[in-house]
């Protein structure tokens, strides 16, 4: 049986587990409010995000230009706490980088929020965790250093997710791929590989990784040495996570560039069933990325990854 074959039957069966998942968390009567998919824009009038969220759900997205990233499909009940890290920003005070206001250069999200006070509020913007996101109004959001808007919130999904499955014991030292351009080669399929959950460009289609990561080691090639063994840096769990998180938002682009002396660097990550993935960044050509499970839409390929500090 092909690995290919294998996620698909993981996917189907997983399907049980995510709706186990959401009985348990509506048995606790924690989500009865949230809607079973995302509100009209005319229901979404909240001015701000402060307050205390009782609910939060990624949308398919609206805009057919943006290029959306992979997200959850469902919504977000516990973990809420992590949303306070959400702060409204004065204009013009919001941190900027290359394509934050140009967000079809990058990946882009759309969030709808839950509050006690029973409206909801909408942010979207661009995943790059330098950018703020925007309130329809056009106020700036902004969320934890390193993170952003879109990486503190998949963060709480991904305990959420964590939350239903147990530890797995004995899935062996991280190690990183033989061939750098062949990231998935070190892929592993845990129990958390069935879980069913996911839209990618707006359409429902299962994430390549939606529980946080908790280890991960970073391996680093030196310029034109790629058959060499790297050198190897353990990751703490918090740049495990953002790698993780960074897998779901891969900037698109094509390679336009005369190279450049520059390392190659492979992350890999595992979540606590033992399910890992990895990523290659090679910054000698103009920084293409190769994810594991490149997944449909070229969406496991692009220019650029800013969840890696390297």
């Amino acid at each position: 049986m092909t690995m290919q074959e294998t996620r698909s039957r993981r996917w189907a069966a997983g399907l049980l587990v995510s709706m186990a998942l959401t009985a348990c968390t509506a048995a606790d009567g924690e989500d009865a409010a949230a809607p079973t998919e995302c509100l009209d824009a005319a229901d979404t009038s909240r001015d701000g995000v402060q307050g205390t969220p009782v609910w939060a759900r990624f949308c398919p997205g609206s805009d057919p230009y943006a290029p959306l990233a992979e997200v959850p499909s469902d919504a977000l009940t516990t973990h809420l706490d992590l949303l306070a890290g959400l702060v409204e920003q004065a204009a013009g005070a919001a941190p900027t980088a290359p394509g934050c206001e140009q967000p079809w250069n990058g990946r882009t999200y759309e969030l709808q929020i839950g509050y006690a006070d029973g409206r909801v509020a909408t942010v979207a913007g661009s995943t790059d965790p330098r950018c703020a996101g925007r309130l329809p109004d056009g106020a700036p959001v902004g969320g934890p250093d390193g993170l952003g808007v879109y990486g503190v919130v998949m963060t709480a999904f991904g305990r959420q997710y964590a939350d239903g499955f147990a530890d797995s014991t004995g899935t062996g030292p991280l190690v990183c791929p033989d061939v750098p351009s062949d990231p998935d080669s070190v892929s592993v399929d845990g129990p958390s590989a069935t879980l069913d959950t996911g839209y990618l460009m707006g359409e429902r289609s299962p994430m390549v990784m939606p529980l946080t990561a908790v280890r991960g080691i970073a391996c680093t090639w030196p310029y034109g040495a790629e058959e060499a063994d790297p050198v190897v840096r353990t990751l703490t769990p918090e740049e495990a996570e953002r790698v993780r998180i960074g897998l779901h938002a891969i900037r698109g682009g094509m390679v336009d560039c005369s190279g450049t002396a520059e390392p190659t660097y492979a992350a890999v990550v595992e979540d606590r069933t033992g399910t890992r993935r990895a990523v290659t960044i090679q910054d000698w050509i103009c920084s293409t990325v190769i994810r594991s499970d490149p997944g449909p839409s070229g969406s496991g390929f692009g220019l650029g990854f800013d969840w890696l500090d390297r």
